[in-house]
C-alpha cells in the first residue's frame, strides 16, 4: 500500500527577482488565517490581500520529495485571481447559470521522471473565502482531458452552490495526458509511467500538490479532504479510499467502473466478440428489449409506470419473458422477435464474462447488465449495440461504446499493438500482461480497514440501468467488503444507494423523455451534503434520501421526486393512482 507523504510548511524557492514580495504576500495570508492548528470549520478564513498572495504562487515549485508518487516535481504555469461571479439566467432565459465566488486559479504542471512520459496538468481554486476544506474532482472515460474543479456537486440539485462557492478550495487533474487530434484516445497507455498515473498516481500526485500550494496560500492545511467522481473519476475515489487511505476524509463514488479489467474485457466480448458472429449484432432490437423487459418487471414495485424499480426479482420473469421473443424460424425476422444469437447474446449480456484465471484481488469474473430503461436514450442505443457492427472495424463510426472502450484497452494496454485484431482477443494469451495492468488499474481490494481505522466514510451510488457499466460491480463490492469485515463494522463508514430506472452517471431523466413515465424519472441529491454531515457532524446516512427533478430556472421548481434506497432496499409504491408516482412520498423503501 502506498502511504501518504506528511507535509510541513514549505521553503519557498529562490526567485530571487520577487523574493520580498512573495515573504510579505505569504506573510499577510498567514495573518488572515491565523496561522494556528484550530481544526475548526465554525468560521471561514479570509485572504486579506488575494490579489498579491494569488500572483506571488506563480512560478513556485513543489518539490518531488513534498509528494508521494515519483515526480521530478511540479511548477505553477499561471496564478490568476477571478472576479466573482453573480448566478444568472443563460443566453436563452431556461436555465440558471450557477455563479462563482473570486477565488485564485493557478494551473499546475507536474513533471514525469520518464521524459519521455506526458506531463500531468492539475488545476488548482482557492477561494478568498475558505471553509477549510479540500474537494478533488474525478474524471470521465480515458480522461486526457483538463477537470477543472469548477462543476457543481455530481448530481447535486440545481439550486445546490458549486462546492467553490461553498468555500472549498477545489481541484482536479487530467490524469497525466492529453488527448490529441488525430491520435486514438488510449495510445497514452504505451508509455509506463502515463499508465500508471492514469491508473492511480497521479491522483496522488494532484491530492499532494493541492495541500502544499494551498498550504502556502492559507497558512494552513485542509481540516478536511473529499474525493468525489462517477464513472471513471468513480473508479479513482475508490482507488483513493483503497491506495491511499489517509489522505481522505470523506468519498463520493458514483457508477465507479471499479472492477476496471474485467469491464473492458467484458465490453470488448460483449460488445465486439459476440456480436460479430453472424446475425448476432442488435441492431435494431433496443426497443424490443425494452418493451419485453418493461412488460414483464414494471408492476413488480407496485405501479406500472416504465421504471423498474425492483430490480432484484426482475431477472427470472426477464429472462423468460425475452425467450419468448425468439424468431420462429431462427433467424432475424425483423424488429418483433430476436434471432437465436441475438438472444444469445443478450443472456451473455446479463450472465457477465468469466476469466480462466483470477485477476488482482482474486476477481475472476464481471457481472453482467441488469434489466430495465434499454431504450432510454443514449443508453443501450449507445452503449451495446451502436449504429454500426464491431466487423465494420475497432474505431469505425457507430459501434457501440462497451467495445469501443474495450478494444482501445486490448490493444494499446494489454497487446501493446494498435493493430491487434481486438476480435481474437483472449486473456489467458497475455496472463501476465492482464495481472500487471490489473494490479494498477482495478479498485477491487474489499479490505478497507485502513480507510475505516482513520475515520474515513465512504457512500457509493449505483444506477441500475447503467449499461456502460455493470452496476452490480458495485453493489457486489459492497457484499464482499461485508463479508471480509462484517456489517456492524461495515454501517459505521461505507453505505451503499441503488437508484432505480436511471442510466449511467444519470442526474435524471426529464419530463417527456422516450420510454419514461410522463414526469421523467427522478435523479439529484446532493451527496456531498451527506458525507460532510457524516464526517464533521456524525450523522449517519439515513435509510433513504430524495431524488429530484427540478427546473433549470430559479426558484427551481420541483417536478418529480423518488426515493433514493440504500442497498438492497428498493422503492416500492404505496400510494394509489398512477399520478401519484410523482412523488416519493408516495413510495417506501422496502427489501421485498
Amino acid at each position: 500500500m502506498h502511504k501518504p507523504t506528511t507535509h510541513a510548511l514549505y521553503v519557498l524557492p529562490a526567485f530571487f527577482q520577487r523574493k520580498t514580495f512573495i515573504a510579505l504576500a505569504i506573510a499577510s495570508t498567514l495573518s488572515a488565517c491565523g496561522g494556528s492548528d484550530d481544526d475548526s470549520l465554525a468560521a471561514p478564513r479570509v485572504v486579506k490581500d488575494p490579489g498579491g498572495a494569488c500572483a506571488a504562487l506563480a512560478g513556485q515549485v513543489v518539490e518531488a520529495a513534498k509528494i508521494g508518487e515519483p515526480t521530478t516535481g511540479a511548477t505553477v504555469k499561471s496564478a490568476t485571481l477571478k472576479p466573482a461571479v453573480a448566478d444568472a439566467p443563460n443566453a436563452d432565459g431556461t436555465a440558471t447559470v450557477l455563479g462563482t465566488p473570486e477565488y485564485c486559479e493557478l494551473l499546475v504542471e507536474i513533471k514525469p521522471v520518464d521524459p519521455s512520459a506526458p506531463l500531468i496538468n492539475t488545476q488548482l481554486n482557492l477561494p478568498t473565502n475558505w471553509n477549510g476544506k479540500k474537494l478533488q474532482f474525478g474524471g470521465a472515460g480515458y480522461n486526457g482531458s483538463l477537470v477543472t474543479g469548477l462543476d457543481a456537486s455530481r448530481n447535486a440539485p440545481p439550486d445546490a452552490p458549486r462546492p467553490l462557492t461553498r468555500g472549498y478550495m477545489t481541484t482536479g487533474t487530467d490524469s497525466g495526458h492529453q488527448n490529441q487530434p488525430g491520435v486514438e484516445n488510449f495510445a497514452f497507455a504505451l508509455n509506463q509511467e502515463s499508465l500508471v498515473n492514469f491508473a492511480y498516481a497521479s491522483y496522488k500526485k494532484t491530492h499532494d500538490v493541492a495541500i502544499a500550494l494551498g498550504e502556502r496560500y492559507y497558512g494552513k492545511r485542509p481540516v478536511k479532504s473529499y474525493y468525489m467522481g462517477g464513472s471513471e473519476g468513480g473508479r479513482e475515489a475508490m482507488m483513493m479510499a483503497q491506495r491511499y487511505p489517509d489522505d481522505y476524509d470523506g468519498i463520493i463514488s458514483i457508477d465507479p467502473v471499479m472492477n476496471w479489467t474485467g469491464l473492458q474485457t467484458f465490453g470488448n466480448w460483449i460488445g465486439g466478440i459476440r456480436q460479430s458472429a453472424p446475425g448476432a449484432w442488435l441492431g435494431g432490437k433496443t426497443q424490443l428489449v425494452h418493451d419485453t423487459v418493461t412488460a414483464a418487471c414494471d408492476g413488480l414495485d407496485g405501479i406500472a409506470d416504465q421504471v423498474v424499480s425492483n430490480y432484484r426479482a426482475c431477472k427470472p420473469v426477464a429472462e423468460a419473458a425475452l425467450d419468448t421473443k425468439r424468431c420462429a424460424s431462427g433467424n432475424d425476422e425483423g424488429p418483433a422477435c430476436l434471432s437465436t444469437e441475438q438472444l444469445a447474446v443478450l443472456q451473455s449480456a446479463h450472465a457477465g464474462y468469466e476469466f480462466s484465471f483470477p485477476v488482482s484481488n482474486g476477481m475472476q469474473s464481471y457481472a453482467g447488465f441488469g434489466f430495465g430503461g434499454e431504450g432510454l436514450p443514449g443508453n443501450w442505443s449507445n452503449w451495446l449495440v451502436g449504429t454500426a457492427p464491431p466487423t465494420d472495424g475497432p474505431t469505425a463510426t457507430g459501434i457501440n461504446q462497451v467495445y469501443r472502450y474495450g478494444n482501445g484497452y486490448v490493444r494499446y494496454f494489454i497487446a501493446q499493438n494498435a493493430g491487434f485484431d481486438p476480435l481474437t482477443y483472449e486473456p489467458a494469451n497475455f496472463r501476465d500482461r492482464v495481472l500487471q495492468v490489473s494490479n494498477w488499474m482495478d479498485a477491487t481490494d474489499p479490505d478497507l480497514s485502513a480507510f475505516r481505522d482513520r475515520g474515513g466514510k465512504l457512500i457509493l451510488r449505483e444506477d441500475l440501468s447503467d449499461t456502460a457499466q455493470s452496476p452490480l460491480t458495485g453493489l457486489n463490492y459492497y457484499d464482499a467488503v461485508l463479508a471480509r469485515m462484517g456489517e456492524g463494522n461495515v454501517g459505521e463508514f461505507f453505505a451503499a444507494y441503488a437508484a432505480t430506472g436511471l442510466p449511467h452517471t444519470s442526474g435524471g431523466m426529464a419530463a417527456g423523455t422516450a420510454n419514461t413515465p410522463a414526469h421523467g424519472i427522478p435523479g439529484r441529491v446532493d451527496l456531498l451534503a451527506v458525507v460532510e454531515d457524516w464526517v464533521e457532524k456524525g450523522i449517519k446516512p439515513a435509510t433513504q434520501y430524495t431524488l429530484t427533478n427540478r427546473s433549470a430556472l430559479a426558484p427551481f421548481a420541483e417536478v418529480a421526486s423518488k426515493p433514493l434506497c440504500q442497498y438492497p432496499l428498493y422503492p416500492r409504491y404505496t400510494g394509489s393512482g398512477a399520478g401519484e408516482g410523482a412523488s416519493a412520498a408516495n413510495f417506501s423503501c422496502v427489501a421485498d
